[in-house]
């Protein structure tokens, strides 16, 4: 190809230029420049899928404040196991309503990181919009915890005998068996 390009030089510049250099530098040239549709409704840039920008500044590789605070939330789950142990819950009991918190937190947690990193990613400029999504990918893979649907069902297994404390066995599968357990 590149062979087939060098062949086409223009002949009225008082140099020759070769063609395929030219096109690469087009080609880098409009990478950096905002030529991706978007708009701006009610001071917010919009892009042209409709998803809505974190910040307005093209080429701003940062993350935004409300992804750091994100990334930032945690529970300390030590201390609220030993705050249930305290307050006359069993072992079991206590473990019980960690996981269920744990899962509830994350859940949470994963929906508002995703949102404020799609947010994040959008840029009118290809090579930033092009960078940032490969950051909002490394984000999710250290941020998100995986947590399978065969580690919920075990969860649900383990602790079904805390009555309505959890989902019962199946509730992934529609099947909302609730047994009246006062425990």
């Amino acid at each position: 190809m590149r062979k087939l390009l060098s062949k086409f030089k223009f002949k009225w510049w008082s140099w020759e230029i070769d063609t395929s250099e030219l096109l690469l530098l087009i080609f880098l040239a409009l990478g950096f420049l905002p030529i991706l549709p978007y708009e701006k409704k009610d001071g917010k840039l919009i892009s042209v899928l409709g998803i809505e920008a974190s910040n307005n500044n093209f080429y701003n590789l940062n993350p935004d404040k409300k992804i750091a605070q994100i990334a930032d939330l945690n529970i300390d789950y030590a201390a609220q196991k030993k705050y249930l142990l305290e307050r006359g819950y069993s072992k079991k009991k206590a473990e019980c309503i960690l996981k269920r918190d744990f899962l509830t937190f994350e859940a949470h947690y994963s929906a508002e990181l995703n949102k404020a990193l799609d947010k994040y990613a959008v840029s009118p400029v290809p090579f930033i919009w092009l960078s940032k999504t490969v950051i909002n990918d490394v984000y999710k893979r250290i941020s998100v915890i995986d947590i399978s649907l065969k580690s919920f069902d075990e969860f649900t297994e383990k602790c079904k005998e805390f009555g309505n404390l959890v989902p019962p066995p199946g509730y992934l599968g529609n099947k909302f068996n609730y047994e009246k357990n006062n425990n």
